[in-house]
């Protein structure tokens, strides 16, 4: 077994799930309040943490009742089931590191039969219209995004192990500019070309576990 030291942290909203979750179930269970909240956020005048904590604070129905009509309303990107499959193979550490809610990125890998990778989210618990919430992850630099993504970076690069990163949106520009490598769609691939990170664009994760199967120079090499 190699002694190449990796880990890949993915996104999951609109990059590990097909579709930006929390905005599915917003749609589907929070009424018409919740949208001027997110349009809020879209225009700069409110942080994504007070966003989120106010908008699934206007949802009538429970978590449980939520994670259990996500897993048909949801699912994960094409080819993340097989990368996940190659990364346990090859001691490759795969995370995911999210500014996302717990209890709908545990149902999702739940359904996948993936509960053993690690996630890095939003804990949240509590009746409908009393949640609580808690950032594990936070940083006092980092406090409006509400986990840091950064502060997981750090941790998994420990002892010298290359960073893999692999993300969609304006919330994982920290984390990949301090990868080694990153994998990028929509908006972060766009933030990437502006500033020259190195990167590759993907569609779905059989472009990611293709990438790591031809070997990421300096990064990863497979195993002959």
């Amino acid at each position: 077994m190699t002694e190449q030291r990796v880990a890949l942290l993915v996104d999951f909203d609109d990059t590990a799930a097909e579709q930006n979750v929390a905005e599915t179930l917003l749609k589907e269970f929070g009424g018409d309040g919740w949208q001027g909240f997110r349009e809020s956020f879209r225009n700069g005048t409110m942080n994504l943490r007070h966003y989120q904590e106010k908008a699934f604070n206007e949802i009538e129905s429970s978590l449980d009742e939520m994670g259990t009509v996500i897993a048909e309303l949801a699912w994960l990107r094409s080819g993340f089931q097989e990368l996940y499959t190659y990364c346990v193979s090859n001691d490759i550490q795969l995370s995911i590191v999210t500014n996302g809610l717990e209890f709908y990125v545990d149902s999702l890998l739940k359904k996948a039969q993936l509960r053993n990778i690690p996630s890095y989210s939003i804990g949240v618990t509590g009746q409908p219209k009393h949640l609580e919430y808690s950032y594990p992850y936070a940083t006092d630099e980092c406090w409006e995004w509400g986990n840091c993504k950064c502060k997981v970076l750090f941790e998994h690069r420990a002892g010298g192990t290359k960073i893999v990163y692999a993300g969609d949106g304006r919330s994982d520009l920290c984390a990949s500019q301090q990868a080694d490598y990153v994998f990028a769609r929509s908006t972060l691939l766009e933030h990437c070309k502006q500033l020259g990170l190195t990167h590759q664009e993907f569609a779905d994760f059989h472009d990611v576990l293709s990438a790591f199967q031809h070997g990421l120079p300096g990064i990863w090499e497979p195993e002959v």
